[in-house]
């Protein structure tokens, strides 16, 4: 009877820590590699130029949003982190003209080129809370906020344009959404995130706990 008694005490004890295992848990440390959508800045160049029709040789082209997040579980519920995103835009294309020699009294055509560059670099503190937790999935909501600025850049071999370059006024950034990951080993696993703000509205990728 005694030898049963253990057995059943056992087999509890088993099924208590399978139920109670968790996919991320106090002192864990997270890191997400991702890569995101839309390029809301590729997508508005994309449209404004495909119907001008002015443009010789047009390209319009971007990379991102893409980043890595870094999250320390400080409780089994709370973890404290660093996003650190970047995304870039750029359009170029030539434009023909006539101009107008006044040494030779001739008109001659000639062909400019002209890029037009933005990217943006932002790395944010986030909290998040971890409210679903199995031994496999992990989903949270996130918030952050911290630094992000934007630059502009215009360059032409037309003489007559002045190039220039511009930083954003304000180098503000956040991030509000829900994020899960499904870690189908120990240590490695998918990631994929939801929200607005730094990121893109959709972005996932890999993950790594540790």
């Amino acid at each position: 009877m005694k030898k049963v008694l253990l057995v059943c005490f056992g087999a509890f004890l088993l099924t208590s820590n399978n139920v109670s295992a968790q996919a991320v848990e106090e002192g864990n440390v997270i890191v997400d590699l991702y890569y995101g959508f839309p390029n809301w800045y590729t997508s508005i160049f994309r449209t404004t130029y495909a119907n001008s029709g002015s443009e010789v040789n047009l390209k319009v082209g971007g990379i991102g949003p893409l980043g890595g997040r870094f999250e320390y579980m400080v409780a089994d519920k709370i973890g404290l982190g660093l996003d650190i995103g970047y995304s870039n835009s750029s359009v170029t294309y030539a434009e023909e003209t006539v101009e107008y020699d006044p040494n030779t009294g001739q008109s001659y055509p000639v062909t400019y080129d002209y890029d037009f560059k933005t990217s943006r670099l932002g790395a944010l503190v986030t909290f998040n809370f971890h409210f679903v937790d199995s031994d496999q999935l992990d989903a949270y909501g996130v918030v952050g906020a911290g630094y992000a600025n934007r630059t502009f850049t215009f360059d032409s071999n037309d003489p007559n344009y002045v190039s220039s370059s511009v930083t954003g006024i304000i180098p503000v950034g956040f991030k509000l959404g829900v994020g899960m990951r499904y870690f189908f080993t120990d240590n490695i696993g998918l990631n994929l995130a939801l929200g607005v703000g730094q990121g893109g509205l959709i972005n996932g990728g890999l993950s790594a706990k540790f």
